[in-house]
């Protein structure tokens, strides 16, 4: 059997010289301590916004939207602002974001969300990114405009540090000298690490982006000495990072960090028992043990895609221990409350239909290109692409994929068959919208 490529195009999450549109001012605002016993922090990764700026709606953008991996790009602003009216409504005490902010690093699309951010901060929310592959340095940064497509301009690493200015770096309490990591400290007793895990040096060069990540020796030994500082304060530290620190799913190559082993003995050796990640796009918690710690890796459901995922972390800073839960963000109601009914609907049907495409679709690319070894009729084709496209909707969403007959041929088919693997194991998917444990 060939090796199936277009799985891996499913789960590929694939110069500003200005600050924000009205800022005038790189002071960041000033937030009280949190000092109540509970620290609330909302999560949310891989939201991959495109500026309404860049697109027309028209035939390019619309065609290139509907090949993005099952990402609702099409939505990705209205999305977006859904999130903040929610965030608005909730009122966390921190909003974490682990990356890939951007569809593909646009200026225009980092001051976009520069802006809607700005939103949460002047209501006393304190706000936290880093970047992801996508967002620094890449050379297919790209608008639309009738049936073409356009170079947009793209984001440096200096330029990302001033446009989120007020949603993180300025906020910081130390910088690691050796990339754009930082951290903060909402409270005394709670700390954020944020890491960026992104590689972008050599992405014009290459032509595209990088996908896999990882953590310099600098930055580890960094992370280190903030582990010490944490462990004399007595507080918790939480990394955030875009890639993750452990294997998730079956696919997982550039999706875990590159010397994932390292950074969890890192991770573990500061006295960190949990990191928050994203990238996979897929809702998923996994937990290991590190020379007798354990460590948990919460991957953050794509706010792009499938349930609109956001993550809700309560700490309790007086006994170290925490929850989390992940909630789908409700994009219809914030659409037929804003645009009508009719809007609603639209988007509903569209939100469905581009997912279980990108499963139905790449399923179907595999099965006829293996069809000579197979002999499947058509209709057992289709039927298994089904079965591929439901698969992969319960594997982003992270809970069980419910028993069909497309399940079942599956598990007919012989063990060798392409994608048999994968779908299989989304039967088994639990546990990974909730979590409790010890942070400190």
């Amino acid at each position: 059997m060939k090796i199936w490529k277009p799985l891996l195009a499913l789960l590929t999450i694939s110069g500003i010289s200005l600050v924000l549109t009205g800022c005038h001012s790189q002071q960041a605002t000033t937030i009280p301590a949190v000092t109540h016993k509970t620290l609330t922090a909302m999560v949310i990764s891989d939201d991959h916004v495109i500026a309404p700026s860049l697109h027309d709606n028209g035939k390019a953008f619309n065609q290139y939207a509907g090949n993005d991996a099952g990402a609702d790009l099409k939505y990705s602003a209205t999305i977006f602002k859904a999130w903040i009216a929610q965030a608005l409504k909730t009122k966390p005490d921190v909003v974490l974001i682990s990356g890939d902010i951007t569809n593909n690093g646009e200026q225009a699309s980092h001051k976009y969300v520069a802006k809607q951010l700005r939103r949460l901060t002047n209501h006393g929310i304190r706000v936290y990114v880093v970047p992801g592959n996508h967002d620094l340095n890449n050379p297919i940064a790209r608008g639309f405009k009738g049936q073409h497509q356009y170079t947009a301009e793209a984001t440096s690493p200096t330029q990302f540090k001033k446009i989120y200015h007020q949603a993180g770096y300025g906020q910081a309490s130390e910088q690691d000298p050796n990339s754009l990591s930082y951290l903060v400290k909402p409270s005394k007793r709670t700390w954020f690490l944020m890491l960026n895990s992104a590689i972008y040096k050599s992405n014009y060069q290459q032509g595209n982006s990088t996908v896999g990540g990882g953590l310099t020796d600098g930055t580890l030994q960094w992370i280190a000495k903030v582990g010490r500082q944490a462990k004399n304060a007595q507080a918790t530290l939480i990394p955030v990072l875009h890639h993750n620190t452990m294997d998730h799913t079956v696919i997982h190559q550039d999706y875990t960090i590159g010397y994932a082993e390292d950074v969890r003995k890192a991770f573990t050796s500061a006295g960190i028992k949990l990191s928050l990640t994203g990238h996979i796009h897929a809702q998923n918690i996994k937990s290991t043990n590190v020379n007798g710690h354990s460590l948990t890796d919460i991957a953050s459901g794509a706010l792009i895609l499938g349930s609109h995922y956001y993550g809700t972390l309560k700490i309790n800073q007086d006994t170290g221990t925490a929850t989390y839960h992940a909630t789908p963000l409700n994009v219809s109601a914030y659409i037929k409350r804003h645009d009508g009914a009719k809007a609603m609907r639209a988007y509903q049907k569209y939100d469905h239909d581009v997912l279980y495409a990108a499963g139905y679709n790449a399923a179907l690319s595999q099965l006829y290109e293996d069809r000579d070894e197979t002999n499947l009729s058509t209709a057992k084709v289709n039927q298994l692409a089904r079965g591929m496209a439901a698969a992969n909707i319960a594997l982003f969403r992270g809970t069980a994929v419910q028993d069909s007959a497309a399940i079942q041929a599956w598990q007919k088919m012989p063990k060798d068959t392409s994608l048999r693997g994968f779908v299989l194991a989304t039967r088994t998917l639990h546990g990974n919208v909730d979590w409790s444990g010890k942070v400190r």
